[in-house]
């Protein structure tokens, strides 16, 4: 084999190599969105949407909300919501979210360690710290393991809430312009959501009642 032939095979393996390490790197990367319209009575009031980013054992969730519900022209009521989890190994380790409910400001920040989880909250500029199991996970809800726990911290004000679960059935519901079987489960306590995950344990539907007793659906688009 001449000089010129080996640094041929010698380049080749190289690059063989480099293009399967970028090849399995990307395997083990994802990101899912998860977008929603979000109905009141049936009528459209907003937006809600989970970025979930996956590379090996580290997941990372951004999660947005915007309602406005408008009469007239007249905003009566305005919420917002941002926060950001990071997981890993299917463990929680930090959250942080910041929300405007109609006016009233609230923040939390979560953090994992020694063994336990740290929930700093500020509602209305009013400090409050708790803690949680190191097991704990937030009521975002895009989690499907949310159905199998008696406890889940609130990601608005940090509040520890106790909810029951009940798996419903199997349902057809309408996600992404089709028919999608899905797992209905509700959740009832101090947290009241119908939940509707689908075989892949993606959150296609949600409903709860509002303050009024009108029904607000989450949808997936």
């Amino acid at each position: 084999m001449t000089k010129l032939s080996r640094s041929v095979v010698i380049f080749g393996a190289i690059f063989g190599a480099l293009l399967l390490s970028i090849m399995s790197f990307d395997a083990l990367a994802a990101t899912k969105n998860l977008e929603y319209t979000v109905l009141r009575d049936g009528n459209e009031i907003g937006t809600h949407a989970f970025v979930i980013e996956t590379k090996g054992a580290d997941t990372n969730v951004t999660v947005t909300t915007n309602i406005q519900i408008k009469k007239l022209f007249i905003t009566f009521y305005k919420f917002t919501h941002e926060s950001r989890e990071t997981w890993k190994n299917g463990q929680l380790i930090a959250l942080s979210s910041t929300t405007d409910d109609d006016g009233i400001a609230k923040a939390v920040s979560v953090k994992a360690e020694n063994g336990k989880i740290t929930i700093n909250a500020q509602v209305q500029g009013h400090d409050r710290r708790q803690y949680a199991p190191a097991n704990a996970i937030p009521a975002s809800l895009w989690n499907a393991e949310t159905v199998k726990q008696s406890m889940i911290v609130n990601t608005l004000d940090g509040q520890m809430m106790k909810v029951k679960i009940e798996r419903v059935g199997t349902e057809d519901v309408t996600a992404s312009g089709t028919t999608v079987v899905a797992n209905h489960y509700k959740l009832t306590g101090e947290l009241t959501r119908d939940l509707w995950y689908n075989s892949a344990g993606d959150l296609v539907r949600m409903s709860f009642p509002d303050k009024t007793d009108t029904k607000i659906v989450y949808s997936l688009n």
